[in-house]
């Protein structure tokens, strides 16, 4: 299946506001629209590093100096945590008859000469109207509310121990090409998941608070968030509980649900070098999240993967060029529990699968939330096998190897394919620079590997093979010629020694 291009279309849940019709005055919403935070502490409504848009009225919305009026996200405190805890949300009743909660009196705008989209206050009732004006504006790229995203289900009762996803996706034989490395760090984008699991500690990195912007160094965690950092990267062979999907590291970014905090999430993982985001809520057809899935895929050569939406039944959701949707399969390929439509761009186990859970435990859960994180980790595994990988190329071998069960485009169920784990990993070891030549001259040693711009290359020696004992080669001469990469040690040491030719991101 193909991407779609860049540009706005109406949020599906949202085109009564952005219609004209009347809103409904704010108040709470029930606990399946926007869940209460797990964890958390009231938080002030000043956060330091942030700023609050200064409010616009209805006469500056045409104005040329509007941009005076907007705060970029990463620097935009949009008062979405104080909403959230007065649970104060602007409501709206959908097309299909479905309540969508949104952070009150904002309105998330992308100016075209901007890098980031930014936030901008408006009057109390009246984001529909900003909206339109908004949109009707040449210098505006798009614009959206700033919904409060749902998480994509919830786990039920333990049933069994058995990760039949597997042997679906062919683990084992990607694990005998590599089992993931922490260099790779994927971010769980949620409620904080249990840090200190037994399962997850030893693959687990200090996060990052996205409402109060902080660290988070613990937490004891929800289950949602906890099952889809072991879908991930449960420890893998450490004798405990079960596997991940590689021993990747992760680490939590906590959000209530709004998107300008999965915005500033992504753009937080991005700018720390993490180059996997994995975000189990709905939203994907975000232009805001376009954006910020594109800052990740420039900045750190990362992916954003999303959930597709539990449920059944056709889904308009825009396909985002930069935002990886995943669907749902059970232990027999089958589609199950997931909305259907050109937005899907893979599918992966995530009925019935079993996982990390709070408390120290586990247990069986169903949803594309699941889904999702299981296709980060492989991500994540990928680009251990070969760092120097880029985006495009990852997602060119999940579509090359991925398992074809059914049409794509508008009636997609699968998009590409159900994941091929194995099959990717494959043919990621493929594309690892083997050494052509060796030549020793004038006591110099020099490896020759096939070249392509963008990964970087260095030479490491070694006078074992054996773990632990590699080392940069100090001074390394490198030269490139018709597609071919030179790497001379310039002062080898006395006897036998190894060398290998190591790839990092570009």
């Amino acid at each position: 299946m193909g991407f779609g291009g860049l540009g706005w279309l109406p949020t599906p849940a949202l085109a009564g506001l952005a219609g004209g019709a009347a809103p409904l005055p704010y108040g709470d919403v029930a606990p399946e629209i926007v869940a209460p935070a797990a964890v958390g502490t009231n938080l002030p409504g000043e956060i330091p590093g942030r700023r609050i848009p200064a409010l616009t009225r209805a006469a500056d919305w045409d104005s040329p100096q509007l941009t005076n009026f907007a705060v970029p996200l990463p620097e935009a405190n949009t008062r979405a945590h104080v909403h959230f805890q007065q649970r104060r949300f602007g409501r709206e009743q959908s097309g299909n008859g479905e309540l969508v909660a949104f952070n009150p009196e904002t309105v998330l705008v992308k100016f075209r000469d901007w890098t980031h989209p930014a936030a901008l206050r408006v009057e109390p009732l009246r984001e529909g109207e900003a909206l339109r004006a908004m949109r009707a504006r040449p210098d505006v790229q798009y614009a959206e509310l700033d919904v409060f995203q749902r998480r994509q289900f919830t786990p039920d009762d333990p049933l069994f121990g058995n990760q039949y996803h597997h042997q679906i996706i062919g683990s084992a034989q990607a694990w005998d090409i590599s089992r993931g490395s922490p260099a790779v760090r994927i971010a769980i984008v949620d409620t904080p998941f249990q840090m200190n699991h037994p399962d997850l500690a030893g693959n687990t990195g200090a996060g990052w608070d996205v409402v109060a912007n902080g660290p988070v160094t613990s937490a004891p965690g929800i289950v949602h968030s906890t099952f889809c950092a072991g879908m991930a990267a449960a420890g893998l062979g450490n004798g405990v509980g079960v596997a991940g999907a590689g021993n990747c590291q992760v680490l939590p970014l906590n959000i209530n649900g709004a998107t300008s905090e999965m915005y500033n999430a992504t753009v937080w993982a991005a700018n720390h070098g993490v180059r996997v985001v994995s975000i189990s809520w709905s939203g994907a057809n975000s232009d805001v999240l376009e954006t910020a899935a594109h800052y990740l895929r420039t900045n750190t050569a990362g992916i954003l993967g999303m959930s597709a939406l539990d449920g059944s039944g056709p889904c308009n959701y825009t396909n985002q060029p930069d935002i990886y949707c995943v669907a749902m399969t059970d232990d027999a390929d089958n589609f199950t529990g997931t909305q259907f439509g050109s937005y899907i761009d893979f599918s992966a186990p995530g009925w019935r699968v079993f996982s990390t859970a709070t408390g120290s435990g586990y247990v069986t859960g169903s949803g594309t939330s699941y889904a999702t994180p299981l296709f980060c980790g492989v991500v994540g595994v990928l680009m251990s096998i070969n760092p120097g990988l880029g985006p495009d190329e990852i997602i060119g071998l999940l579509q090359a190897t991925a398992v074809d069960l059914g049409p794509s485009g508008r009636d997609s169920f699968y998009g590409w394919g159900r994941i091929d784990f194995a099959a990717a990993a494959t043919a990621a070891r493929a594309t690892r620079p083997l050494i052509a030549n060796v030549r020793w001259e004038n006591g110099q040693v020099t490896m020759e590997v096939a070249w392509r711009p963008g990964p970087r290359y260095s030479l490491a020696r070694s006078p074992t093979l054996a773990p632990g004992q590699w080392q940069p080669v100090v001074g390394a001469i490198l030269a490139t010629n018709v597609g071919t990469l030179s790497l001379t040690d310039p002062a080898p040491p006395p006897g036998p020694t190894f060398y290998r030719v190591q790839l990092a991101a570009p």
